[in-house]
């Protein structure tokens, strides 16, 4: 029973990997938690052109990791060795980050679902330099994404604060996200060629980003909630302030 076991879980990622046109990647399509012979027979029946749901790796749910590696001493910050420290650096619990640049301007995040649009430095809708309104971050940079269905989709919007906050990673240095986002920005360059965050203001880096996220105030002025990826930190900011904006779709 083991070795018929064994053949069907191993034909089923032989045929997982060879199916024109279906090009999974995690093995566990049913669900369930584990890579079982149930998968492996749901890929033998696509294979033979049986009636299957449509297969689709579950997404890993769960509180990410933030990418600290390092751990600092008290009260003058230096470095130190991690071991028994508790900190961050030492513990890094949380959902593994997973990317996957999609080739047409997209980046997808394997652990949440969620579908990012890359930003360039070529003075298109897509520039990083480019800011808005928080009304315009719908009625314009939304709404253009959306009417000239980008990347094939048009269903674009901004991020809660949330989905936006997920993007910090304080692996390296400033702009925390992922290097995915933030790699071979030159001037000129395009979604297709480079991936940008931030922007330089006077010779400093920002990187401000609105969410959909609104915050009234009992008294003040009508804002909304940013995410700061220099550090690390969702804010407040007045909606009629310009901001930088990146654009999400999917995710579940």
């Amino acid at each position: 029973m083991r070795t018929i076991y064994s053949l069907v879980v191993a034909l089923g990622i032989v045929l997982l990997s060879a199916t024109s046109g279906f090009t999974q990647q995690c093995g566990d399509l049913d669900g369930s938690g584990e890579i079982a012979a149930t998968d492996a027979l749901l890929v033998l029946n696509k294979a033979v052109g049986g009636s299957t749901p449509d297969l689709v790796c579950p997404v890993t749910v769960g509180v990410l990791t933030t990418g600290q590696t390092q751990c600092f001493s008290s009260p003058l910050g230096d470095h130190m060795d991690c071991a028994g420290t508790g900190q961050d650096g030492e513990l890094q619990k949380g959902v593994a980050r997973s990317f996957t640049d999609q080739g047409d301007g997209t980046i997808t995040d394997n652990a949440t679902g969620l579908m990012w649009e890359k930003l360039s430095d070529d003075d298109t809708i897509h520039d990083t330099d480019t800011l808005y309104s928080w009304a315009d971050a719908f009625a314009v940079k939304v709404l253009l994404l959306n009417s000239t269905a980008f990347a094939g989709y048009t269903d674009w919007r901004l991020p809660n604060v949330f989905e936006l906050f997920s993007l910090v990673d304080n692996t390296g240095l400033s702009p925390h996200v992922n290097e995915v986002f933030n790699t071979g920005c030159m001037p000129g360059c395009n979604v297709l060629t480079c991936s940008c965050t931030e922007r330089v203001v006077e010779g400093f880096g920002e990187a401000r980003y609105w969410s959909s996220t609104s915050l009234d105030f009992a008294f003040g002025s009508p804002s909304a909630l940013f995410v700061d990826f220099y550090f690390s930190v969702v804010d407040g900011e007045e909606r009629w302030s310009d901001l930088q904006v990146r654009a999400v779709r999917g995710g579940k």
